[in-house]
């Protein structure tokens, strides 16, 4: 061997082991991220079966209790997911039962390390009607599991825990706290992280798991408007005694009932009413009234056009009726809000480039007692806020009889696409998928605006069938397949972000 030809080798060689050496960091990550999927791939059996279990506990928010400000089923539903991390070897703390976390801290992370965290909520909207399995069974069919929550948010908080436990099962060496922050609140006001926050440390970044992937970098801004008047009087000819829609003002109303008086007989009303889609009637034994049911589709009230409003089937139905013209003008208004998803109707419509046009629901209404009240949940663009859409808002109704009585509000949420956060989650997600759809935004609203840094991550992916119930939708469900690749997929993000 000539010494030129020995040199070269020796040049080769030393290459090589340089090469080897640049790309170590990314095999070490690429060996760890395996190791992830196979873990959870080889607890498949228990992830699915906990989070059946989990979501078999009616969550909906109910009557506060001692320990439970939100009801004994939202502090079960915490009870239960906090002993499973328990068993498991993680740290737990609840607080006061309006919301919960367990942590994990890797060997030699000290206990005041920054904290990644991941934001679920285990309260529901209610079940609502027309599912062709029980919403609270968790079923297993065609597999899928169907209940309410395995969305919204149950089934990706239970994604969220074990994907933790995927991370501390395998002792993947991380800089960060981890932490899986759980409220009991989320649908009706999170007052459950208002709580937390106020007693417990902020993370430094993180996700919420209540969207769809690849993730959600701004969310428009949300309030509920609630708008009062008095109830005209009685007349001579029909009368409405009373009129009810709705069971949260985030979900479009799939029923609404109104109760009606009559000098007239009944049957020749009960006949034009039966003919509307939608209704039915019962006459009311003893008091000479009639109940008129109208049945709706429900939707998530960020998406008011995927449903179809009961509060305004009933109007139509009633409008076929010979009221007093003061109860024609009420009924024709709450008709016309009803059906008018955009706004238009009470001053509030308008767009901006990242979120696109506001949106409008009529949640709840009530008239009894000599007065009506109508809830609104509006999702006004991002680079809104609620001083211009209260002033839009008074001007819009200035004539129209009605006050508005007050104004709640969830400011935007926006993350700049080239934020770590982002990118990261990104590379994760479409490594895991090879799915190169874009970052998106929504109307929804998520416990990321609860953060100083989040975004919303998951759990919907884009193969989904598009047949399948959603959140706040009759028979919602989530495939298994997808309940599994969700939580591989947070067990990297997570260890990525706490790697940092």
């Amino acid at each position: 061997m000539t010494p030129q030809c020995f040199l070269w080798i020796i040049g080769e060689h030393i290459r090589f082991l340089s090469s080897e050496t640049e790309r170590k960091p990314v095999d070490k990550i690429t060996l760890t991220e395996n190791e992830l999927s196979a873990w959870v791939e080889a607890h498949r059996g228990e992830i699915i079966e906990t989070t059946r279990e989990f979501l078999r506990i009616p969550s909906v928010g109910g009557e506060a209790a001692p320990g439970a400000p939100f009801g004994a089923e939202t502090r079960q539903a915490l009870d239960f997911a906090l002993a499973l991390a328990e068993s498991h070897g993680l740290t737990i703390k609840n607080l006061d039962g309006y919301a919960a976390h367990t942590e994990y801290a890797a060997s030699g992370v000290s206990a005041e390390a920054p904290i990644v965290g991941a934001l679920a909520h285990v309260d529901v909207v209610p079940p609502g009607t027309g599912w062709s399995h029980p919403p609270f069974g968790a079923e297993l069919a065609d597999g899928k599991i169907y209940a309410r929550g395995v969305l919204d948010d149950k089934g990706p908080a239970m994604a969220a825990l074990w994907a933790i436990l995927a991370l501390k099962a395998n002792a993947v060496p991380l800089t960060r706290r981890v932490r899986l922050i759980l409220g009991a609140n989320e649908e009706s006001g999170f007052e459950c992280v208002k709580h937390y926050f106020a007693h417990e440390e902020m993370p430094v970044t993180g996700f919420t798991p209540d969207a769809m992937f690849p993730l959600v970098y701004a969310e428009k801004g949300i309030a509920n408007a609630v708008l009062t008047r008095a109830a005209p009087p009685e007349g001579e000819r029909i009368h409405v005694v009373s009129l009810s829609g709705g069971e949260r003002p985030n979900m479009v109303p799939d029923t609404a009932v109104a109760v009606i008086l009559s000098p007239a007989p009944w049957a020749a009303i009960v006949a034009r009413l039966n003919a509307v889609v939608g209704i039915s009637t019962e006459e009311i034994e003893g008091g000479g009234r009639l109940k008129i049911t109208a049945k709706g589709v429900s939707a998530h009230g960020s998406t008011p056009n995927a449903g179809v409003n009961a509060i305004g089937v009933l109007c139509d139905a009633l409008l076929l009726l010979d009221h007093h013209e003061d109860q024609v003008l009420l009924v024709q208004q709450i008709h016309t809000w009803a059906g008018d998803t955009a706004g238009s109707s009470l001053g509030i419509d308008g767009q901006d480039e990242v979120t696109g046009p506001l949106t409008c629901n009529l949640g709840l209404a009530a008239l009894g007692d000599g007065q009506a009240v109508l809830t609104f949940n509006i999702r006004y663009p991002v680079t809104w806020n609620s001083e211009d859409l209260r002033s839009c808002l008074t001007t819009g109704i200035a004539n129209s009889g009605w006050t508005l009585e007050s104004l709640t509000d969830q400011p935007p949420l926006y993350v700049p696409l080239d934020d770590p956060l982002v990118t990261t989650l990104l590379e994760v997600y479409r490594a895991e998928t090879g799915d190169q759809t874009p970052p998106m935004t929504m109307g929804g609203g998520t416990y990321a605006r609860a953060m100083t840094s989040g975004v919303a991550f998951g759990p919907e992916f884009h193969d989904k069938d598009p047949n399948d119930g959603g959140p706040h939708e009759k028979d919602e469900c989530w495939p298994v397949d997808h309940l599994i690749r969700a939580t591989k997929i947070y067990a990297k993000a997570l260890a990525r972000l706490a790697s940092e």
